[in-house]
């Protein structure tokens, strides 16, 4: 027999095709079948951007927040960047940290970056190396800019495995700006690295 496609799974399916008010109708329409944190994250999404509809700040956070109490990685970022911010609920650094920490916990790239920028430089740089080594591009160039003075090399060698994995545009710019500070060697020696850290990424990648 056939599986029922729930409002849920066309929800999430209109979302990934860009269907943004036809999203926002079925996972609206999903919340009273079963209220499930991944529907309210990705409504939360339409909402705060203003995708098919005008931005509600407010009611995306509260979205957010329901879908972090069930342990959402994403949906704990989300909420974390709202408090940070004190936009569409009141400003609490504090909460922030601790939405970012949970979700870090899970592996959330964005949450690690989110923290790095709550931290002291050693700390920073733990969270950032962090989100690099799981993959997170965004993590990788905001690492290069910690590492850029005590060791441009490894700084390049992250923004060129930003650029392999995933064609970072600001990697990418960043990187030949870099690359013309450095000699033909050093420039070698990083393309070399970088490599390598591609390849350690995907091997742990395919581990999990």
């Amino acid at each position: 027999m056939f599986r029922r496609v729930s409002k849920l799974d066309k929800g999430l399916d209109a979302f990934d095709r860009g269907e943004w008010r036809r999203a926002r109708k079925l996972l609206e329409e999903s919340l009273a079948e079963e209220d499930r944190a991944m529907g309210r994250y990705r409504l939360g999404i339409l909402l705060w951007r203003g995708l098919g509809c005008k931005p509600d700040k407010a009611a995306a956070v509260e979205h957010f927040a329901r879908a972090a109490e069930d342990g959402l990685p994403g949906a704990q970022t989300a909420y974390g960047i709202a408090l940070r911010l004190g936009v569409g609920v009141a400003k609490d650094v504090e909460h922030a940290r601790e939405q970012f920490r949970a979700a870090a916990g899970a592996q959330d790239g964005e949450a690690m970056v989110q923290l790095a920028t709550l931290s002291e430089p050693e700390e920073a740089r733990y969270w950032l190396l962090r989100g690099s080594e799981n993959g997170y591009a965004p993590a990788m160039v905001h690492l290069s800019d910690v590492m850029i003075e005590r060791d441009p090399v490894d700084a390049l060698s992250w923004l060129y495995c930003a650029v392999a994995l995933s064609g970072d545009d600001a990697a990418r710019k960043r990187g030949a700006v870099l690359a013309r500070e450095l000699t033909a060697k050093e420039i070698s020696a990083a393309q070399k690295a970088g490599r390598i850290y591609v390849k350690e990424i995907q091997s742990r990648s395919q581990g999990r």
